[in-house]
């Protein structure tokens, strides 16, 4: 039977209606999708934190001993809970800590819980911030649920610590948004000059790789051949406004850091004796870097100058890492958090490609090839859930170590609560240390990670296992505090609770 016009009419009428209702529902669904992509990013940076209520790696308790210095000193030159409380007169991550201090007044939440929920809410706003950059470029969902298998580890910590590189993050999708968006007028520049400027305060090393990302993207936008030209005039601005923040960071802010690179680059043999990253690339999982190589084929196909200055920018971080354990160029705390700024780049690439996967699936259906529509709907599905399935077993596997148990906690509890104030100088093993001062309140003589790199902490290790036997030792360096579960063989040194010891003076 042949179709009237009327049923041609009402057909029509009904694929107009279905595309309306498609239309109507999409950002109800977008706003769904994002939600469940937001909450799964906290679920991530909580799995280390279920069986364990204490900050989990060391920068954690050194980050935590500092902001607890700095609000009780309420100045900027604070004594360093990890060196016998000596004056601590330059802290280049000034900014963490005082933005730790100033959440943690204003909220009045413990430092325990500050530790142990803050990353998850940092990782939603980066995963926020990454969604935010795709959406105009139609890949804005795919980027924010790649971004949320961006893996944590002990070696290049990650989102499920809170440490600066962590807050850090979230700045390069605001970066790439003001790049690729906001550079039209003077917004950008101003906005990049800030995120500048709060970066080196921050987190320096995050600084040196948002400042490359940036610059990439101003070589790119500098020539006024191409419209709009008005962008090169606000390239030129935002570039020639890094010169002045690097020369306050380098001879101002943090020349000591700075003399110690230089020393580095011209003495390899003057690097922190760790081997190579090997496992990053794993880590992160297979399928987020195949879509990521797929993304930068797409747009290098694409082309267009934000196209290459994005495949670019990412390419510069994936070749540093390559580049620096063999050469040893560069600062290695950029080669040491430097994956995890490749992990943001790839995620957004890898966005690329899950998007356009899933717009050429639309379009096959559109043309009712239905059957090979429904297939590559159901292998795109496979593969999120699988990327998805993959990233959670990696997130849950991750092995990590634990500073402190719930004894040794309370033990620090109690000298802060029972040991008088002029006793106000601990000796102990270096590693458990860290979380010593920040709990109790009292000076660490050192604290340092294993194997101790320094003589400080080398001696302090060697008169524990001697038996604290010498006074002389303690009273030269001002120590008046001993926790260890070993045995004292030291008649000066008086038990007052569990592994703890008072210099009798």
């Amino acid at each position: 039977m042949g179709y009237t016009p009327t049923k041609v009419c009402t057909l029509e009428a009904l694929d107009v209606s279905m595309k309306f209702s498609s239309q109507r529902f999409a950002p109800l669904v977008e706003a769904v999708l994002l939600i469940a992509i937001l909450a799964l990013a906290f679920f991530m940076t909580s799995i280390p934190h279920w069986s364990y209520g204490y900050p989990l790696h060391i920068d954690e308790w050194w980050h935590y001993g500092d902001a607890q210095s700095l609000m009780e000193s309420k100045h900027f030159e604070y004594p360093n809970p990890f060196d016998s409380g000596i004056t601590l007169s330059s802290d280049i991550e000034l900014g963490f800590h005082l933005f730790l201090a100033e959440l943690k007044q204003i909220t009045g939440i413990s430092w325990l819980n500050l530790f142990r929920f803050l990353p998850g809410i940092i990782f939603v706003i980066l995963t926020f911030t990454a969604y935010a950059f795709g959406k105009r470029k139609g890949f804005g969902l795919a980027a924010a649920f790649l971004v949320t298998l961006i893996p944590t580890t002990i070696r290049f910590l990650g989102p499920a610590f809170l440490v600066p590189v962590a807050l850090g993050l979230t700045f390069i999708p605001l970066t790439l948004f003001t790049l690729h968006r906001l550079m039209f007028d003077l917004r950008g520049p101003i906005i990049l000059t800030i995120v500048f400027v709060t970066l080196m305060f921050l987190h320096p090393p995050t600084l040196v790789a948002v400042s490359a990302i940036s610059v990439i993207h101003f070589i790119f936008f500098l020539p006024r051949r191409e419209k709009p030209k008005n962008r090169a005039w606000q390239s030129a601005i935002a570039l020639a406004s890094l010169v002045p923040i690097y020369i306050y960071l380098l001879l101002l802010w943090a020349p000591s850091e700075f003399d110690f690179v230089i020393r580095e680059a011209l003495n390899p043999e003057a690097h922190i004796a760790l081997p190579p990253i090997q496992d990053a690339l794993p880590k992160f999982g297979y399928i987020p870097v195949a879509l990521s190589i797929v993304g930068t084929g797409v747009l290098v196909f694409r082309g267009g100058r934000e196209n290459y200055a994005l495949v670019l920018s990412a390419a510069s971080l994936l070749a540093y890492e390559q580049i620096y354990p063999r050469f040893y160029i560069g600062p290695d705390i950029v080669y040491e958090r430097g994956w995890l700024y490749t992990y943001v780049m790839m995620a957004l690439l890898g966005g690329v490609a899950l998007s356009a996967a899933w717009r050429w699936t639309q379009t096959t259906l559109q043309r009712n090839s239905f059957k090979y529509a429904v297939v590559s709907y159901a292998s795109i599905i496979i593969l999120i859930f699988s990327a998805l399935i993959l990233g959670l077993k990696s997130h849950l596997s991750e092995p990590y170590y634990q500073v402190v148990d719930d004894a040794t906690y309370s033990d620090f509890l109690w000298i802060k609560e029972f040991v008088p104030r002029q006793y106000n100088v601990g000796v102990l093993d270096t590693g458990v240390a860290w979380a010593f001062a920040s709990v109790s309140g009292k000076f660490a003589y050192t604290a340092e990670v294993a194997p101790n790199f320094h003589d400080k902490g080398r001696s302090a290790m060697a008169f524990l296992h001697d038996g604290a036997r010498d006074t002389s030792w303690l009273q030269d360096r001002g120590i008046t505090i001993v926790y260890t579960p070993q045995a004292i063989e030291n008649s000066d040194l008086i038990k007052v609770h569990n592994n703890v010891y008072l210099l009798a003076k």
